[in-house]
């Protein structure tokens, strides 16, 4: 919570979201730089904030299990995201200052604030944790697991802040550019997401539009016309003459007496054939 509203003051008055044109806020966001780093500490498996004891418990209990290749993932991805976090603090924090960070200073009191109580609610956690019985005693901990989620998450902050700081990663250097495309375009996850999810939506709609526009509002204006164009042609036989009225019941009825006799029609011409 505290590196998303630390980067939330960043996002509200700095022209680009483009890490490459900042730099040098240190100089000008000094209350939210240490946000982002205590964020930052908090997020990976640094003793002894909270994000230490949570990875912990389940590093331990993935070991008790003996699943020692979700192990080797838990510390794979804590490295990643300390290496991240420090990287996008150089890029954003150190360096000199950039042309898109030159007139940025802190944000107003209602988002440096609340910040700063996160970040020091942050800090106390391990204290809070122990006042109320949920910190961990040491001597019941795995220490080697410990052990290794120290060292990933020092190995992932020191390549992000030796290698990488305040300059973004050169294609072909250290890191090869697929990898690079690859996480650059999220794993290409929206890509996916539009030809399949998106471009299904959009296919089922054509069919339900064109579904709509000819068959139901086709059958609704078949009726229409149909009851347009009888009443058009009724009109025609209100001529006020008796004997044209009697005409059209007359004919009306021997209809309806051939209709209600049609079932009889073939025994009545089976009999004259065989008298024949």
């Amino acid at each position: 919570a505290v590196l998303v509203m630390s980067a939330g003051s960043v996002v509200i008055n700095v022209i680009t979201q483009d890490l490459t044109q900042m730099g040098g806020l240190w100089q000008r966001r000094p209350v939210t730089g240490l946000a982002w780093i205590v964020g930052a500490f908090a997020l990976v498996a640094l003793p002894p904030l909270g994000g230490f004891w949570a990875m912990l418990k389940l590093a331990s209990g993935l070991w008790a299990a003996e699943s020692g290749l979700m192990v080797a993932l838990l510390l794979l991805v804590n490295g990643i995201a300390a290496f991240s976090v420090a990287r996008v603090f150089g890029l954003m924090f150190a360096g000199a200052v950039g042309q898109m960070t030159l007139r940025s200073p802190e944000p107003i009191w209602l988002i440096v604030l609340p910040m700063a109580i996160a970040a020091g609610f942050t800090l106390h956690l391990p204290i809070v944790l122990e006042n109320v019985g949920l910190l961990p005693q040491w001597q019941s901990l795995n220490a080697d697991m410990g052990l290794l989620l120290i060292w990933s998450s020092l190995l992932g902050l020191g390549l992000g802040s030796v290698f990488y700081i305040g300059r973004p990663i050169a294609p072909g250097k250290l890191v090869p550019s697929v990898v690079q495309n690859l996480l650059a375009f999220d794993f290409y996850t929206p890509r996916l997401y539009n030809r399949s999810v998106v471009a299904g939506i959009a296919g089922l709609s054509q069919v339900t539009d064109w579904l709509d526009r000819y068959l139901v509002d086709g059958l609704v204006n078949f009726v229409g016309l149909a009851s347009v164009f009888s009443g058009e042609a009724l009109k025609y036989s209100n001529s006020g003459r008796s004997q044209f009225y009697i005409l059209t019941i007359s004919a009306g009825v021997v209809l309806l007496a051939i209709l209600m006799s049609w079932r009889y029609l073939p025994a009545l011409l089976v009999v004259p054939a065989a008298l024949w």
